[in-house]
């Protein structure tokens, strides 16, 4: 999103400003050691919602009563800093236009100022306008009183803006924030959404997606225990109608079982015309005959039951045999030597071999015998899954001998009421009831209206599914990922690589943040296995660089604010800068110089200057570039010891500076007393 710092700057503890001003494109703040360069980037994330305040300490910390940050973030002016003394809270102030001469120390009214965490979901509302950020409102039932997923903060921002010095041109960590592999979590997975690939409708279709799949789950199990209660209950159907018919005495079924299964309720009502007393045959024989015929099948089942019993029986006798032979297999050894002496005749001491080779061949036999027992596979596996299947047989035959029981117990009891001149009719109504009952049980495992329910959600399902597809994350990324890699082969190709990686082919991946560089074999060189400090350094800035033209085109799709910060990237070039006390560039330039000369160091001072020249044309060709594409181009802050370079493109280092040469002085000018 397009974004320009206007200024940071603190306000002392006397009430006097120490501002530096910014303007777009590129901004370079140069000067000595220990002036403040790099208290400006921890400034910012001080201000952006830092909970911690990492700015250096020193004159600067015991200066400061007022850290501030002056902006402009989608089209409002605002101001935004933090007191040092009361760290759990933030200033947010917005205003129709902005001048910051007006920034004062009086301007920090107490008002304005709120609680951090009030502050970051305020501050983040002008990047983002999400609220709810849960794929599965199953994951969150499961969270702690069933909170919402974190939502994405002004703090993950800073992961894609902010390159400190101890990071610029480190080989193990590419993004600020991402050595908490909570923090480096969350912001990989609410990246699809500072990119603009979702937004908070994606969400909601997704848990209504999760919702109604859930639903649809549910009635399908329903309608399959009903199916399964059906079956079960039409089990019992057809034994009570037979009953029934048999004590009307009915010859032929004037219903039959299958259409009163397919119509339950119509069923019913023909029933009730049916069974009347003026239709029974009081001289039908057929309670007689189903009698007869259930004490049949009774006597058929118990035979083969009987015949199950008897196989499971010799199974099991066969299962034991072959434990006990396994066990005489394991406790057999044959011997390893046989010694026997050649027999010599008493007589003509003439010696014979005969009774040495019969002891070698039945050695050869035993050893055979021996071996063939030992390769024999055993048996038991197969009889106890036999014995299972007939074990099953079995139960399934013990359930139907109940049931036979059960209904020829039925027809005795009512023939022993009506031996007690009991009503037959009464022993027809309670038939009826109970065909009834089961009968009305049918009906509410009636799935038509399951099914039309099941139709309706699908319909909805189809719908969001369709809606979803619009999204295509996954697609998204990679094609994000390919883009920046693209652009990464453009921006590499002018920056002084090692040779051994040139042309660099550097490649990044939304989906894992890896970023490494394809050789023309095809191997894959991550970063950490790269050498050279250089080569970290330019890898870091191209990688950001593509990230941020990239998010430039995105244009207001694009949630991360365009501000970059680079802390001394030339330290790979000077690291001895950091001593740099000398009242001028040229000075230290010379003193680096000499220092190398000192230490044997045969790297030319001027081939590094040119480095770091062409490092800063780059960095000042892409934001003309970006400004004459897109109308605007990342405002880029760049804290470094170089300065009076001379820019291939002609563009004057000067006015990059923009009277920020802290040399003669730092960002706290103290007044004498």
């Amino acid at each position: 999103m397009k974004t320009l710092i206007h200024e940071i700057g603190i306000i002392d503890k006397q009430g006097n400003k120490h501002p530096v001003k910014f303007k777009k494109g590129l901004n370079i703040v140069t000067g000595k050691s220990s002036t403040g360069k790099s208290a400006l980037i921890e400034i910012f994330d001080y201000c952006f919602g830092n909970s911690e305040n990492t700015i250096p300490k020193g004159v600067i910390t015991a200066s400061a009563s007022i850290y501030y940050v002056a902006l402009l973030a989608n089209e409002q002016d605002m101001v935004i800093a933090r007191d040092p003394g009361i760290a759990s809270k933030a200033f947010f102030r917005r205003v129709e236009s902005l001048n910051t001469d007006d920034i004062d120390s009086d301007y920090f009214n107490s008002r304005y100022f709120r609680p951090l965490g009030e502050f970051k979901k305020h501050l983040r509302d002008f990047f983002l306008d999400i609220d709810d950020v849960d794929e599965s409102l199953a994951a969150r039932a499961n969270r702690r009183f069933n909170n919402k997923a974190a939502t994405p903060s002004i703090r993950s921002f800073s992961s894609f803006i902010l390159q400190h010095q101890n990071l610029v041109a480190n080989k193990h960590a590419l993004f600020y924030r991402f050595d908490e592999k909570e923090k480096r979590d969350q912001a990989i997975d609410h990246t699809k959404i500072f990119l603009g690939l979702v937004d908070q409708k994606y969400f909601h279709l997704s848990q209504e997606k999760e919702r109604l799949s859930s639903e649809v789950r549910g009635l399908e199990r329903k309608k399959e225990i009903n199916k399964r209660a059906s079956e079960n209950y039409k089990h019992h159907v057809g034994p009570v109608l037979s009953q029934l018919y048999a004590l009307m005495g009915f010859k032929e079924e004037p219903l039959s079982l299958e259409k009163m299964l397919r119509h339950p309720q119509d069923a019913k009502e023909q029933l009730d015309i049916i069974i009347v007393p003026e239709k029974i045959n009081h001289n039908s024989d057929a309670a007689t005959q189903r009698y007869s015929l259930l004490k049949l099948q009774r006597t058929q089942k118990t035979a083969e039951l009987r015949k199950l019993q008897r196989q499971a029986a010799s199974i099991n006798k066969h299962i034991q045999e072959e434990e006990r032979f396994v066990d005489n297999v394991k406790q057999f050894n044959s011997p390893k030597h046989v010694h026997i002496s050649t027999s010599v005749c008493p007589f003509c001491h003439t010696e014979k071999d005969t009774l040495r080779e019969s002891a070698e061949k039945l050695q050869q036999a035993i050893i055979k015998v021996s071996g063939n027992l030992a390769q024999a596979r055993p048996m038991k596996a197969k009889f106890e899954s036999s014995l299972v299947g007939v074990q099953r047989n079995i139960e399934i035959f013990d359930k139907e001998l109940t049931e036979l029981n059960q209904q020829i117990t039925e027809i005795e009891k009512i023939e022993k009421q009506l031996a007690e001149q009991k009503s037959l009719y009464e022993s027809v109504l309670m038939q009826k009831a109970k065909l009834f009952v089961l009968l009305d049980t049918l009906n509410m495992a009636n799935d038509a209206e399951l099914e039309k329910e099941i139709k309706a959600l699908n319909k909805q399902l189809k719908y969001i599914n369709k809606e979803l597809k619009q999204y295509d994350v996954s697609k998204g990324l990679e094609k994000a990922s390919g883009t920046v890699s693209e652009y990464m082969a453009n921006i590499g190709s002018h920056f002084e690589f090692e040779a051994s990686y040139k042309p660099i082919n550097l490649h990044f991946s939304f989906e894992t943040f890896d970023l490494y560089h394809l050789t023309p074999e095809k191997e894959k060189i991550y970063l950490r296995s790269m050498g050279s400090g250089a080569n970290w350094m330019y890898c870091h800035v191209t990688l950001f660089l593509a990230l941020h033209k990239y998010f430039a085109e995105l244009g207001d799709k694009c949630a991360i604010p365009s501000i970059l910060f680079f802390d001394q990237p030339t330290q790979v070039y000077f690291p001895n800068f950091n001593l740099d006390n000398a009242i001028n560039f040229e000075e230290q330039k010379n003193r680096e110089a000499e220092q190398r000369k000192i230490s044997n160091v045969d790297q030319d001072i001027d081939e590094d200057i040119k480095a770091v020249e062409n490092l800063f044309s780059q960095l000042s060709n892409y934001c003309i570039e970006l400004e004459l594409k897109n109308g605007f181009s990342p405002q880029i802050i760049v804290t470094d010891h170089a300065d009076n370079l001379t820019l291939s493109n002609g563009v004057s280092f000067e006015s990059l500076v923009n009277g920020n040469r802290w040399r003669t002085r730092g960002l706290i000018q103290l007044t004498e007393e």
